[in-house]
């Protein structure tokens, strides 16, 4: 599993590079400028979860372009650890995703500070949470009908989570009030039903793999 990695870590590498670091950077910034406080909730739940998909739907289509699913099953490595090394990818990248979301919010709290440390650090975790959610529904699109499907499948993700922040406006941000008077509850609920979701949908692209290089 350790070489699959690798492979994935180098593949992000040269597609990605240093100028694709740069410009998150820089796009990071200029939202901490412009929407300050607000700044890190875009970033949290839409810049975040946005670039750790496409990380993984850049994977995707590498891997059709370059046929890797026919050469790997013939590797002395069974089909369930070729899913899983992109699984354990996609989890370092939410990992790495967690940290930049941490030191957003840490900033954030420290330049405009509207709540309590306890619930930028919420958001931190929501947004690590959003991005397995994007992972659970990419992956098994991505082993099902291909890199497009997923590319789909994260289009209409990202448009339904510009819907929930535009209704969560509307109501005066109901959303986040729950969450601060419920912080706790809330923080058990999605993080147990997100990795709940991740387990069914690792477990359901072993089958569609499986089945497509049966």
């Amino acid at each position: 599993m350790k070489g699959l990695l690798t492979k994935d870590f180098l593949t992000v590498k040269k597609k990605y590079g240093i100028a694709r670091l740069v410009m998150d950077l820089a796009i990071i910034a200029a939202l901490m400028i412009i929407l300050e406080g607000a700044g890190s909730i875009y970033i949290s739940f839409l810049l975040v979860p946005l670039e750790v998909a496409s990380m993984l739907i850049t994977l995707a289509n590498s891997d059709e372009q370059w046929k890797w699913g026919k050469y790997a099953v013939a590797l002395p490595i069974s089909k369930r650890q070729i899913v899983s090394s992109r699984y354990v990818f996609g989890g370092l990248a939410a990992l790495v995703g967690l940290c930049v979301a941490l030191v957003v919010n840490t900033i954030s709290y420290i330049c405009f500070p509207a709540y309590r440390f306890g619930f930028y650090l919420f958001l931190s975790i929501a947004s690590f949470c959003m991005v397995l959610l994007f992972l659970a529904f990419i992956l098994p699109s991505n082993y099902w009908l291909g890199v497009n499907a997923g590319f789909a499948v994260m289009f209409i993700l990202i448009i339904l989570l510009v819907v929930l922040g535009i209704w969560s406006r509307i109501t005066d941000n109901a959303i986040m009030g729950f969450v601060v008077d419920h912080f706790d509850l809330s923080m058990a609920i999605g993080f147990v039903s997100v990795l709940l979701l991740f387990a069914l949908s690792y477990v359901l692209s072993i089958s569609l793999f499986k089945r497509k290089y049966a």
